[in-house]
């Protein structure tokens, strides 16, 4: 009997053994197959963004946020970044920097901190990245501009610091040689925010319209998010100009022409800012109509890149891209080519090139200067009546020949019609 259970208690032991042994043979199998069949992890580069996306800037900064999306959406389906034989797909981080310096640098900081961005692209207010510019750059994190145009933001020579958009000095230029060939001004007036966008484009159109004989007989600065202009207003209807020059955002610009029309100011304005957008129009109403102002983009254009953008942007978002997802699109895709360029996640051979880029984007050609600046033109457009249009208003291409839609309309024709 003894005999027997020793007998079975030794087979049972080995049967033990034998079926451990099985177990962990089929729990690695498992395992490995399982490993298999699961995809590897991604590798990613992430981008910061930073944009206003509460406050009053809000209407720029929401454009460029989706902008930003559709552009790392695009890219991503199509395979991502190759960079030196690594392929990379792209991470959005988004912050909202409320149009507010303070606020903007608490955002960057976690950024470049918690998050480790590759880059940021961003942001809408110049003073807002002159902010936080510096630190950025301590940080040698590559900052792509896409809609602020303060002129000293490029013209500081940073390396790691690029803007795909016109600065303040080519489109205030720009429009400024186009109102003084085409309008024939003996006098004008401004009213600006009290900002660095605001003062340098006073500046810039001063000096060109001055240097060419024309009077200014008002200059006027409020400020940002202010909703009372009517004494502004006054002061310019008294020097009775025969144009005048804003600077202003979007809101800030629809109460303006509204306030100017109620004191009977029917003058021919002339605007840069948030203003190329059909926010605007339904924010302005009947008292934009005779506008002329800048636009980086316009979703009408008929180039074929641009086409194509607007129509993904569309079929993304329900509705048409302004100027700010324009360029905040194509300050994505800058990332993307300069990346592939270098060939390898370093900030130093990115930047170097960035420089060397020149591709069609949704804005038109892009490529930079020593400084980072793209070398483009702006559009200048004139609201309209329109088919088809916001409440029947629509914005109009005069400038450049190569995009033009159609004609100038002075403001007693353009007013009689209404």
């Amino acid at each position: 009997m003894t005999r027997i259970i020793k007998k079975f208690l030794g087979i049972s032991k080995t049967f033990l053994i034998i079926t451990i042994i099985a177990i962990v043979i089929i729990a690695g199998v498992g395992a490995y197959l399982y490993l298999l069949q699961k995809p590897p992890e991604e590798s990613v580069i992430k981008i910061g963004l930073l944009a206003p996306l509460t406050g009053p800037l809000s209407y720029g900064g929401m454009d460029m946020k989706q902008g930003a999306i559709l552009a790392v959406e695009e890219i991503n389906s199509k395979g991502g970044v190759n960079v030196g034989g690594k392929i990379y797909k792209f991470e959005l981080v988004i912050e909202d920097d409320q149009g507010n310096p303070t606020q903007a640098t608490q955002a960057v900081q976690k950024l470049i901190t918690q998050d480790n961005v590759f880059a940021i692209v961003g942001s809408y207010s110049s003073t807002v990245t002159l902010a936080v510019q510096k630190m950025i750059m301590d940080a040698k994190k590559l900052l792509i501009v896409p809609v602020a145009v303060a002129t000293k933001i490029t013209d500081a020579g940073y390396k790691y610091t690029f803007r795909v958009c016109a600065n303040q000095r080519m489109q205030t230029t720009q429009i400024a040689e186009w109102v003084y060939e085409n309008l024939h001004p003996k006098t004008f007036a401004t009213i600006a925010e009290n900002t660095d966008y605001g003062k340098e484009g006073v500046q810039i159109f001063s000096s060109i319209m001055i240097s060419k004989g024309v009077q200014k007989v008002a200059e006027e600065y409020y400020t940002l998010g202010s909703t009372d202009f009517y004494s502004q207003l006054s002061k310019i209807k008294a020097a009775d100009p025969d144009i005048i020059f804003a600077v202003s955002n979007t809101n800030d610009a629809a109460n303006i022409l509204k306030q100017a029309r109620e004191i009977g100011l029917v003058k021919q304005f002339i605007m840069l800012g948030g203003v190329a957008q059909d926010e605007f129009l339904q924010l302005a109403g009947e008292n934009a109509l005779g506008l002329v102002h800048v636009s980086y983009f316009e979703a009408t254009t008929p180039r074929p890149k641009a086409a194509e953008f607007v129509k993904s942007f569309k079929e993304r978002w329900g509705r048409a891209p302004a100027m700010y997802a324009a360029g905040t699109y194509d300050a994505i895709y800058a990332l993307k080519y300069a990346l592939e360029k270098a060939g390898k996640l370093d900030p130093d051979a990115v930047a170097d090139a960035m420089r060397k880029l020149d591709f069609e984007g949704v804005q038109g050609r892009i490529y930079f200067d020593d400084k980072g600046q793209a070398q483009t033109k702006v559009l200048i457009v004139q609201v309209q009546r329109v088919k088809d249009g916001v409440n029947g208003l629509g914005r109009v291409i005069l400038y450049p020949p190569t995009d033009k839609q159609g004609d100038y309309i002075p403001l007693n024709k353009i007013l009689q019609t209404s």
